[in-house]
């Protein structure tokens, strides 16, 4: 059984541990942040998944992505969910608190600008960091694209210059989160690196963590904040070199 917990910004002072409370899904609202709880036969009992959610709007005959009944019937109110970020994947080094949604935003504008242009691709899959050891300070978004035209990726890639891709995900990141914005146009930022890299690596990455500590497919995550270097070097190691 799946439970939420609605998200709060609340400032204070002082912390009081809490039980904070909880909500079936028929009581979620659109526009409402939520992380997931959930509860099985095996034992797990309102288990926090540190998933933070977005609740979007509800599913509707005029605006569904799914397929509805043509007849009528009564239809229970469905909401539809959009990932934010998992807890403690924060992108958060000045207190801008870029979140995964933020990232993913920039992604999939920048690839829209692309499409625009002809460039036909779409983003398989991101991941990043916050590089404190270089000035000024920077992320770093490493990221993998697909394609589904008759060229190959490698000739669409061909297409993209590596400083039209930082310039534009940084814009959108401005975009998208104004204190990331306002950190940058202080100077406490400097314009984020974004990578383009080869194709697989990210099953690579899932191959390599299956081995090393043992993670289920299953059950596997992609890490959207890097925190182990030997992580971070195998993203800079499948590097796709493209036109700077």
């Amino acid at each position: 059984m799946f439970e939420f917990i609605q998200i709060y910004r609340i400032f204070c002072f002082f912390f009081i541990q809490i039980q904070p409370k909880t909500l079936l899904l028929s009581q979620v609202e659109p526009g409402h942040r939520y992380e997931l709880v959930i509860t099985t036969e095996d034992g797990l009992v309102r288990y926090r998944m540190g998933d933070i959610i977005r609740c979007t709007r509800f599913l509707s005959r005029t605006d569904n992505l799914l397929q509805l009944p043509s007849g009528m019937a009564e239809i229970p109110r469905i909401p539809l969910f959009s990932i934010v970020y998992r807890v403690g994947t924060l992108l958060n080094v000045t207190g801008e608190k870029t979140t995964e949604e933020h990232v993913l935003f920039s992604l999939q504008q920048t690839i829209h600008e692309w499409k625009q242009q002809g460039i036909s691709v779409e983003l398989y899959d991101f991941t990043s960091f916050p590089k404190l050891d270089a000035f000024p300070v920077h992320y770093v978004i490493f990221f993998e694209l697909t394609t589904k035209s008759d060229d190959s990726i490698d000739t669409q890639l061909k297409k993209i210059r590596q400083s039209d891709i930082d310039l534009v995900v940084d814009r959108y990141l401005c975009k998208a989160n104004n204190p990331y914005n306002l950190s940058r146009n202080a100077g406490k930022f400097g314009p984020a690196i974004s990578i383009l890299l080869r194709s697989g690596t990210f099953s690579k990455f899932q191959q390599k963590m299956a081995e090393t500590v043992g993670e289920n497919s299953l059950q596997f995550k992609t890490r959207r904040l890097l925190k182990d270097n030997d992580h971070i070097e195998f993203f800079y190691g499948n590097k796709l070199e493209i036109f700077a």
